[in-house]
């Protein structure tokens, strides 16, 4: 596994990559030194330990790959959504897809930007990012509104990424302790979590919210 290189910070803006192809990640790596507002904070390889570094660096920017291993992009940006509110993120792809897109901002992303684009147009949307902007790629504009009217008229309650995951686990008849292992989270979050999902579902306990879920379409 990649040892993240953690730098001192002290710029501006604050910037993690996390992507789990070294000669990218370098390359990237160097234009975001060679920019005086942003600092480089920190690298890594796979998402389980970019979001460790989100959770305890609080970078503004997290750069962030949507297929890495262990956990993937739009897991991390849920995950530091939760966890971090303060660090903005990045999704860095080459699956230029409006599901892909629609999935990540619903996740909390605040880009999504082309793995092929100039390393230069990457650092300004990092900037643009960093001032409370949203980019995406005038091109995935068209397909990400029909992603928007298709999720429109759903009756499923509106459950964030991480509580549908806590839903998925719990009906396969996970215990909090088990469910924060494989979602690299505290027992107390994943209570957090399960008492959000009752409150939407407007139910008191497990059982009864995997039943209204599939009452309302939420789990299949």
């Amino acid at each position: 596994m990649l040892e993240p290189r953690v730098m001192a910070a002290n710029a501006r803006t604050r910037v993690l990559i996390a992507d789990d192809h070294p000669l990218f990640r370098d390359g990237l790596a160097r234009h975001i030194e060679q920019r005086p507002e942003l600092e480089l904070v920190a690298e890594a390889g796979d998402g389980a330990e970019a979001l460790r570094l989100i959770r305890e660096l609080r970078p503004e920017v997290a750069v962030v790959d949507l297929k890495l291993p262990r956990l993937d992009g739009i897991r991390v940006t849920a995950a530091a959504a939760h966890d971090a509110p303060g660090t903005k993120v990045v999704i860095l792809t080459a699956y230029l897809e409006s599901a892909f897109v629609f999935q990540a901002l619903a996740a909390g992303a605040r880009a999504f930007v082309s793995k092929d684009a100039d390393r230069a147009d990457v650092c300004d949307a990092i900037l643009a990012v960093a001032d409370g902007r949203v980019v995406i790629p005038p091109g995935l504009q068209p397909g990400l509104a029909e992603q928007i009217k298709a999720h429109a008229g759903d009756e499923s309650p509106a459950l964030s990424l991480r509580e549908r995951e806590v839903l998925a686990l719990i009906a396969d008849g996970a215990s909090a302790p088990e469910i924060g292992r494989r979602l690299h989270l505290s027992t107390g979050t994943v209570k957090t979590h399960l008492q959000h999902l009752y409150e939407k579902l407007g139910v008191n306990d497990r059982a009864a919210a995997v039943a209204e879920a599939m009452r309302r379409g939420a789990l299949q």
